[in-house]
C-alpha cells in the first residue's frame, strides 16, 4: 500500500549569524536560519513529510524543544527517524520546494540531494529539489515544503 506525505517548515533568517544549513549541506556563512536546533527547514520538512506518511506525528512529537535537542544536527534527527521507521516502508520519492530570497540555491542543489540519498539509502534520482526565490513575498523567512511518496513494506 502506498502512502504519502506533506511536510512543511518556515523560520526567520539572521544576518548577524552565519552558517545557513539546507538538507545538511552548508549553504552559507552570512545568514542563518533561527529555529530550535540547526533550523535546516528543508530536513525538518522532510522529517515531517516521512512521519506524516505513516501516522506517526510530527518533528516536535520526536523532538520536542528541550536542551538536548538544542543546535542539534538536523541530519542526526533525520538518522534516527529513518532508523525505526524505515524498516516498514520503502520511500518512492521525495519531492520538495525552499523557498529563500536573495540567495541563489542551484549551485548547491546536487549536494543537497546527494546528501539526503546518502541519509536515507536511496538513489538520488528519486529526489527532486526545486529552488524558488518567492518574488518578495517571503522577504526574512526560509521555507520549504516536501511530499513524501512511501510504500509499507511486509
Amino acid at each position: 500500500m502506498n502512502k504519502i506525505g506533506l511536510g512543511y517548515d518556515i523560520h526567520p533568517v539572521d544576518s548577524s549569524k552565519g552558517n545557513l544549513y539546507l538538507g545538511g549541506i552548508l549553504i552559507s556563512e552570512k545568514i542563518s536560519s533561527i529555529g530550535h536546533s540547526d533550523g535546516d527547514v528543508l530536513i525538518h520538512a522532510l522529517i515531517d513529510s516521512i512521519l506524516g506518511a505513516v501516522n506517526e506525528g510530527n518533528i516536535g512529537i520526536w523532538f520536542p524543544e528541550n536542551f538536548y535537542n538544542r543546535n542539534r544536527d538536523s541530519k542526526e534527527m533525520l538518522h534516527e527517524i529513518f532508523a525505526k521507521i524505515g524498516k516498514c516502508v520503502k520511500i518512492i520519492n521525495i519531492d520538495s520546494v525552499i523557498i529563500l530570497e536573495n540567495i541563489r540555491l542551484n549551485p548547491y542543489i546536487k549536494n543537497i540531494k546527494e546528501n539526503i540519498s546518502e541519509i536515507l539509502n536511496l538513489e538520488v534520482t528519486k529526489i527532486s529539489c526545486k529552488p524558488k526565490s518567492g518574488n518578495g513575498f517571503y522577504k526574512g523567512y526560509i521555507m520549504a515544503q516536501v511530499i513524501t511518496l512511501l510504500e509499507e513494506e511486509g
